[in-house]
């Protein structure tokens, strides 16, 4: 709405003049009666506008002089005016989902004449929710191979918008990639294992996401992981050992049996998921009859599996002939009790045991096998590609 009055200005004057002097006349002037100053809504839709982006008011050609914007019924909302007094911005980092606000504004110009604004605004209605959860079936202390999982409880079709709320913080930049296992599954690792003794934090602000069309995130969850010590395992069954490294340094060299033929242990990298200093394993439980020579049913120590179908390192006391000598397993690697045992003692869930020597190779999904993927593959799944992470914020993430 503008505001002015007309203001009009005659003057009519005579003056004496010679031949040679002409008379001056002045005439008369109006100045325009309504103001020059405007004041809008910049790029803040009336209908369907966006949580995440600012309420903005802009005079032209004149200040703002009054600024009042009400979430129905009677929310006051929070802004800030520029130091020239043209700008008014909310900063609120969020609306609130299908909600009105109520914006009234008023500018003036130079000769004192008002423009105002009265608007009203209505945020998106969302069709429905996104939420995430980590997935932290193995806690959140853990060895330096385990990925990041995130669930979803919606199908994610804009991967890349997800992704981008999705943040992962380490103290030294560490290059790293999501994986979208499913529409509704992304898990998290580094080129290469994570440094020990490292704590990382994932951030994932999902509110005012649009994962779908209509399906729009609202939440924000965090949680912080610490890897443990570097603790690697790389046994060949060609040598019959099992080099073991700490922190990148060798501290062990164990003589191990492996799978023998029709048997053999798969080649490849995989984790350590469970530690039991006791089991009983019966291959029987995978269909090998009991009347069968390859049947057995024995008590083992210091087992800890490392996939689904039966592989784990154990203590082999009855195999003690076998050790650095030949492959007498139907695919674990075992050793002696006291190797087993310091190894027990210093191996995490999570650790790396990198597997060489056999023809088979590890297939996907039996056990924790993300480290047999190739990086590029694995990049490739990403729908934003490999980042650096970035060390978390001084305030705490809330």
């Amino acid at each position: 709405m503008l505001h002015g009055r007309l203001l009009v200005v005659a003057v009519i004057a005579t003056a004496s003049v010679t031949a040679c002097q002409p008379a001056m006349t002045f005439v008369s002037a109006s100045l325009p009666e309504e103001t020059v100053a405007s004041v809008a809504l910049i790029d803040t839709p009336r209908v369907d506008a966006p949580i995440d982006r600012p309420i903005v008011i802009q005079a032209d050609n004149g200040r703002l002089v009054e600024v009042q914007v009400t979430e129905a019924p009677d929310r006051p909302i929070s802004g800030e005016l520029s130091p020239d007094g043209r700008t008014w911005t909310s900063t609120e980092p969020y609306l609130d989902f299908d909600a009105r606000y109520r914006v009234s504004a008023t500018a003036v110009d130079s000769r004192g004449l008002t423009a105002t604004l009265d608007q009203e605004i209505r945020t998106v209605n969302p069709d429905g929710y996104l939420k995430a959860s980590f997935i932290d079936e193995y806690g959140t202390s853990w060895g330096v191979g385990m990925p990041i999982k995130v669930r979803f409880d919606e199908p994610v079709k804009n991967r890349a918008a997800v992704e981008e709320a999705m943040h992962v913080h380490t103290s030294t930049p560490i290059e790293g990639a999501w994986y979208w296992v499913s529409s509704s599954e992304a898990w998290y690792r580094p080129r290469d294992y994570w440094p020990g003794n490292t704590d990382i934090t994932v951030d994932i602000d999902l509110k005012a996401v649009e994962a779908a069309p209509g399906v729009y995130g609202k939440d924000r969850i965090t949680q912080t992981y610490r890897t443990t010590d570097s603790f690697v395992m790389k046994a060949d069954a060609q040598t019959l050992e099992m080099k073991v490294f700490r922190d990148g340094k060798k501290v062990r060299t164990i003589p191990v049996t492996m799978g023998k033929d029709g048997y053999d242990t798969l080649s490849g990298t995989k984790l350590i998921m469970t530690k039991e200093v006791e089991r009983v394993m019966d291959n029987a439980t995978s269909g090998v009859s009991e009347d069968s020579p390859e049947h057995y049913r024995v008590k083992v120590r210091y087992a800890m599996r490392l996939t689904w179908h039966g592989e784990f390192i154990h203590a082999s006391p009855w195999a003690a002939g076998s050790w650095g000598v030949t492959r007498s397993s139907h695919g674990c690697t075992s050793m002696s009790d006291e190797n087993a045992a310091w190894l027990f003692e210093n191996a995490h869930i999570g650790d790396p045991v990198e597997i060489t020597g056999t023809p088979l190779k590890q297939n996907p999904g039996n056990g924790i096998t993300v480290w047999n993927i190739p990086w590029d593959q694995w990049a490739a799944k990403s729908a934003i590609g490999p980042r650096l992470t970035t060390p978390a914020p001084l305030s705490p993430i809330s």
